[in-house]
């Protein structure tokens, strides 16, 4: 009965009414018994890493697939008309990246993935772009109509003004500077450009930038990802645009399954953003139950219209796919924390240095300091508390006496008596 379908009551006075539900149907629970139903594609390809850790580029012009290339070159005259729409502005450089360009492009599912970067010199630019921006659906329709197979286009644009600092970095400006912040970094989407990009017009940008090194930085994201998913998937159901819903929890999922790479891929050896060596990694290193909920992800994120339908259409299997996204991206939390989390403390050293105090209590700190221990009971300056541990020069853990509870506006912070305490490791940090 439990198989066949699920019961709701609900009582009218004395008249209950049930009303039955039928659940899904089973999904198969190994890869490859999903592979041989049809749920999940034998589609992607490994990349592997180098000695520095970095990912080797597998994209080139020569891997794209015949029928695609007209597409990638009607995409290319999109961009190189760009110039003539916007007011003072110069196109550095056009990239195409992912799958048409790793000769892995899927009819009827990939699109053409391209970005653009550039500077402009007109302070009134900003109206033009918005509006060249507006018309991005009127391209993409115009992609779709020449080239059915295409599913749509994607034109990012990167534009800074002429004067900035990293206007000067793209140009090449012998006074730009020579390495980046990780804010300008993500900017310019530089991971992905170095790994899996392919340069179509302009100056290649990728021999400037670092390795493209995998560390962790879609789990970092996973939480705010999954709430705005969560949500608009909710008001698409309300809307009845299931479709959208469907499109909204697929895109929820692939950062789910591509979180848990970046964990995996040192280990494994190897990356990639394609979704099923993402889940094969995903199991071989961060193991249970990670892995048979990275494979529910992969079935829900991948399964075919048919099933879709089977499954109770694409309200249901979006939202059973936001809540399995939600799980497995709590395994990766707790497999990142676990792995980079973990190293226990064994000295005050491997505290961070004690923030500097505003100015107004550093004097009154200062000579409240040079008061000698057995003076200690003294009166404390306004906003502090006498403690003696304040006053001690003993640092070491052995031997730490207890000490009262500091007030809430004392300065620092000690533990009575101190416990267990975890700090990120040397190699976390440096990985974050």
């Amino acid at each position: 009965a439990r198989r066949a379908g699920s019961a709701a009551c609900c009582t009218r006075g004395r008249s209950p009414t049930v009303v039955w539900r039928m659940l899904p149907p089973p999904l198969p629970t190994t890869l490859d018994a999903s592979i041989a139903a049809g749920l999940v594609k034998q589609h992607g390809r490994l990349q592997p890493l180098d000695e520095r850790q970095a990912v080797l580029c597998d994209a080139s012009i020569e891997r794209v697939q015949p029928s695609w290339r007209p597409a990638l070159d009607a995409a290319l005259a999109e961009w190189l008309a760009l110039p003539k729409e916007v007011t003072g502005l110069s196109l550095i450089a056009v990239y195409a990246r992912g799958s048409i360009v790793r000769g892995l492009a899927l009819e009827g599912i990939s699109d053409v993935d391209t970005l653009g970067f550039a500077t402009v010199s007109h302070s009134d630019a900003d109206s033009e772009l918005k509006a060249w921006q507006s018309r991005g659906s009127e391209r993409a329709r115009r992609m779709r109509s020449a080239y059915p197979f295409c599913s749509g286009l994607e034109m990012r644009l990167v534009c800074v003004p002429e004067r900035s600092s990293l206007g000067g970095w793209l140009r090449g400006d012998a006074a730009a500077p020579a390495s980046l912040a990780d804010t300008q970094l993500r900017a310019l989407d530089a991971f992905r450009l170095a790994s899996q990009a392919v340069c179509l017009h302009g100056s290649d940008l990728v021999p400037r930038l670092p390795p493209p090194v995998p560390r962790p930085r879609l789990v970092l994201e996973q939480s705010a990802d999954l709430a705005r998913a969560s949500r608009a998937v909710a008001a698409l159901a309300v809307q009845g645009s299931s479709d959208k819903a469907l499109a909204v929890a697929r895109w929820a999922a692939k950062r789910a399954l591509r979180a848990g790479m970046e964990l995996a891929a040192a280990d494994y050896g190897a990356f990639s953003r394609d979704l099923l060596p993402c889940h094969r990694a995903i199991s071989a290193v961060l193991g249970q139950p990670a892995g048979s909920r990275s494979l529910l992800v992969l079935q829900l994120a991948c399964m075919p219209e048919e099933e879709v339908a089977r499954q109770g259409g694409g309200e249901a299997v979006a939202a059973r796919l936001i809540h399995a996204a939600g799980r497995l991206a709590q395994a990766c939390d707790t497999y990142h924390l676990a792995r980079h989390f973990s190293q226990p403390l064994l000295a005050f050293e491997q505290l961070p240095e004690t923030p500097p105090l505003p100015p107004a209590l550093l004097s009154a700190a200062a000579s409240f300091a040079v008061a000698p221990a057995a003076t200690s009971s003294a009166t404390a300056p306004s906003g502090f508390e006498s403690v003696q541990a304040a006053l001690s020069e003993e640092r070491g853990l052995g031997g730490l006496p207890s000490f009262r509870k500091p007030s809430r506006n004392f300065l620092g912070t000690f533990s009575e008596p101190l416990g267990t305490f975890s700090e990120p490791s040397t190699g976390g940090v440096r990985e974050l």
